[in-house]
């Protein structure tokens, strides 16, 4: 299943990201910690000057984690409304969830009104999950098992960063616990949606083109996490993951000629800007045509990916006869990348 593969049916029909309400400054933050930045003698600006982090958006403490996929969902499918009763498989990629039963896709579902003939599935792959969605989907339009399929993802980082604040101004907090929980502070809120399906149907729909993915299950524990608290050994954390990811790529280059400089735009999952640029150099990654998220929104944990996509399409950072590479790096660790090509009109 997980070998490297080509695809020729299946295309990304459509896409719709949300974006939390509320704007929230590295600097607010430091303002929150200031008494225990003063204690352990670190510098101000600490948060956006290791990270390059400025701003995250957060939803309102009261609504539900599934919200911001939901709502990119229902912007989805008012674009495609002839689509809706053709789904048949919703996978929710969701990281965070406010129950571990139901599932969250079924929740998602019923308020998007899906018929009862659609499969609900929640696919959890730390923040991989939404591109194993695609991938999933398009193995099942390859072989001819599905016609289309939603993929979401909602995250509202807002409970965890609370509770990550409150722990940090504990006055028995060391400098090494403080930075075991400080990627906490990185994470960002929003949603992201997208329809997987056959490319034969759509001729101008960007196609799913090749696939590679590895694993590292040995550095599973290095970044662990749940509503209460997450803790990262983040240069391990680092090392490993870029590591996979060149692993990765070289797995893209020997199975189907990948060349960074071949591709018009790199998607990715943006951790910080240490991640990114590491990620960068290690991959020789053409750093004008990588759309850097992470500034103005944080890590978005499995939705970073689709709403970057979404941003760069806006941007008219893609056109006709381009190449797009999705990659991603997920905690367990996991990677995977995806190749796209947007058909010419």
């Amino acid at each position: 299943m997980s070998k490297p593969t080509r695809f020729s049916q299946a295309a990304l029909i459509g896409w719709a990201r949300d974006l939390g309400p509320d704007r929230l400054a590295s600097e607010s933050l430091e303002a929150v910690l200031a008494p225990v930045l003063s204690r352990l003698k670190l510098p101000q600006g600490v948060l956006a000057n290791m990270t390059g982090i400025n701003y995250r958006y957060l939803y309102p403490a009261d609504s539900p984690t599934h919200y911001g996929g939901w709502v990119a969902a229902k912007k989805l499918l008012a674009e495609w409304p002839d689509l809706t009763e053709k789904i048949e498989i919703h996978f929710s990629t969701s990281v965070g969830r406010d129950f571990l039963e139901p599932s969250v896709s079924s929740t998602v579902s019923s308020l998007l009104g899906l018929g009862p003939t659609v499969k609900n599935l929640d696919l959890g792959s730390a923040c991989l999950g939404f591109i194993e969605a695609l991938e999933l989907a398009a193995r099942l339009i390859e072989g001819d098992s599905l016609g289309y399929a939603l993929v979401t993802a909602g995250e509202n980082s807002r409970p965890l960063l609370e509770n990550t604040l409150s722990r940090l101004l504990e006055p028995d907090i060391t400098a090494k616990e403080f930075f075991r929980h400080f990627a906490s502070l990185t994470l960002g809120s929003g949603g992201a949606a997208a329809l997987v399906g056959p490319a034969k149907f759509h001729p101008l729909a960007p196609k799913i083109k090749a696939v590679v993915s590895l694993a590292d299950v040995q550095s599973n524990d290095l970044c662990q996490g749940d509503f209460s608290s997450m803790t990262t050994d983040a240069p391990k954390l680092l090392t490993a993951g870029v590591k996979l990811a060149a692993e990765t790529f070289q797995l893209g280059r020997d199975s189907f000629g990948w060349i960074a400089d071949q591709f018009d735009a790199i998607i990715c999952h943006q951790v910080s800007r240490a991640n990114t640029d590491k990620l960068r150099e290690t991959l020789a990654l053409p750093n004008e045509r990588l759309l850097r998220t992470y500034p103005d929104f944080g890590n978005m944990g499995p939705l970073a990916v689709p709403f970057a996509f979404d941003l760069a399409w806006e941007k008219n950072l893609l056109k006709p006869g381009d190449r797009a590479l999705l990659m991603g790096i997920g905690s367990g660790l996991a990677t995977a990348m995806m190749e796209l090509a947007i058909p010419k009109a």
